[in-house]
């Protein structure tokens, strides 16, 4: 089992705090992003962890130190994160957690994820909105669509955008990656690369709402997420 971190991007959406730093390392609370997503790997077992950097990625380097691996986008400024995920392609060849370096989420996320092959992370609880990640699955939890373009009336959930694909499934990722990317499809998200899998009805969805989870993309999502997320990660 390996994890897959995508943090290549240069997180303009979250300046002035990623001004000369990199999004994962933006402190939430009293810790770096990045901190709080490796603990939560250790706390499931994950050793192996590949890191996918670009902007001020000596910053990375420097602060994960030995704790990951790394794999360089040069082009992070004109490619988006399924380019970063090819780069990865060769890493796609076991049991993998894959997720962006922007997401703050509780430790159980992963254990839930684990015990399914293949698994997408959903929150149902929430309200479904025009241009998020939204998913459609059918009675038994299989994923049927997860795109920003899935209008929110025919999807039941958002995605908290955290997957884990057993060896055949992370294949079959990695062969649609490279096929993407072949054909220029350099602009779409990864997901974009999970369609193999939705149609042989191979990927599940796991809810999670009732854990604190949130993605960090933007200013307002900072503020949301430091002040309903973190206090729930922090306990009493």
């Amino acid at each position: 089992m390996k994890a897959i971190i995508l943090a290549a991007g240069a997180g303009t959406r979250l300046s002035p705090l990623t001004d000369g730093c990199p999004k994962c390392l933006v402190k939430v609370g009293q810790r770096r992003l990045i901190d709080y997503q490796l603990q939560a790997l250790r706390q499931a077992g994950v050793e192996d962890v590949v890191l996918v950097v670009g902007y001020e990625a000596d910053q990375i380097r420097a602060h994960c130190g030995p704790h990951a691996r790394y794999i360089e986008n040069p082009d992070y400024l004109s490619t988006n994160s399924i380019y970063s995920l090819y780069l990865a392609a060769a890493e796609l060849d076991t049991d993998i957690l894959l997720f962006n370096c922007d997401i703050l989420f509780h430790p159980l996320v992963l254990q839930r994820l684990l015990a399914r092959p293949n698994a997408v992370a959903v929150d149902a609880q929430v309200a479904r909105l025009a241009g998020e990640m939204n998913v459609a699955c059918d009675g038994q939890q299989r994923v049927l669509a997860i795109s920003k373009q899935l209008a929110p009336q025919h999807s039941q959930a958002q995605s908290a955008q955290l997957v884990k694909f057993d060896r055949q499934g992370a294949r079959a990722v990695g062969r649609e990656v490279e096929r993407l990317v072949g054909e220029q499809h350099r602009e779409v998200f990864p997901t974009s690369a999970y369609g193999p899998l939705i149609a042989r009805r191979e990927l599940y969805a796991v809810e999670v709402g009732d854990l604190p989870w949130g993605e960090i993309d933007s200013l307002e999502d900072y503020q949301r997420v430091s002040r309903e997320v973190l206090p729930r990660l922090q306990g009493p």
